[in-house]
């Protein structure tokens, strides 16, 4: 006689455990993109939305460069106070030696000081604008106001603020060379800036409403 029990009704077998329900891309498409699609524009534009024209994408950037100008006005203040205290006469003592004469040192300091403060605070600026806001949300304040935002081409995710920063200083160092980073959207099939190919990022637009 056999000691082997019978299998459990199929009720009371037990289940694998259900898989997880896939990540869910905010952007629309999949979380990666698959396997020998590389950047091609079609499938970014079919997954995460039609990428931003150069037209689009220069607004933005000059809007982002009318909030920079904020503190242009400072440092003209601060020109201005440092031209007003420089020294303007010559004298010569009774050796022939030359001395400057006639300055303001108390508005000759207080320009130096506005200016450099006024230079320290668009670098903070700016690094919080085109660095930490748009490579954390993808936005900068320019992208926002003309619905645009900058993404990993590959995943529809932010860049991060790294990797924003990387992209800056390329496009920055790029761009001495007549803007050639921005002008390559231009003729670049993918509309990508020279920046965005070094570092896998893109610009969408975002839908209306």
């Amino acid at each position: 006689m056999s000691d082997a029990q019978p299998p459990p009704p199929p009720e009371q077998q037990p289940h694998p455990p259900a898989a997880p329900p896939p990540q869910v891309n905010p952007y629309g498409g999949p979380t990666t993109a698959p396997a020998g699609t590389g950047a091609r524009l079609a499938w970014v534009e079919s997954q995460f939305g039609p990428v931003a024209s150069f037209g689009d994408r220069a607004l933005a950037l000059l809007i982002d460069m009318a909030y920079s100008l904020v503190f242009f006005v400072p440092m003209v203040v601060g020109i201005v106070l440092t031209v007003a205290g420089v020294p303007r006469e010559t004298t010569y003592d009774a050796d022939g030696v030359a001395h400057l004469v006639g300055g303001n040192g108390g508005l000759l300091a207080a320009g130096i000081a506005v200016i450099v403060l006024a230079s320290l605070a668009a670098a903070v600026f700016n690094l919080w604008n085109r660095v930490w806001r748009m490579g954390r949300t993808g936005q900068s304040l320019g992208k926002r106001h003309t619905g645009l935002r900058l993404i990993d081409e590959r995943t529809g995710q932010p860049v991060g603020a790294g990797t924003c920063l990387g992209r800056e200083l390329l496009s920055g160092l790029v761009n001495q060379v007549v803007w050639l980073s921005y002008l390559w959207m231009l003729w670049d099939d993918n509309r990508q800036t020279l920046a965005d190919k070094a570092v896998g990022s893109t610009v969408v637009k975002l839908p209306r409403g």
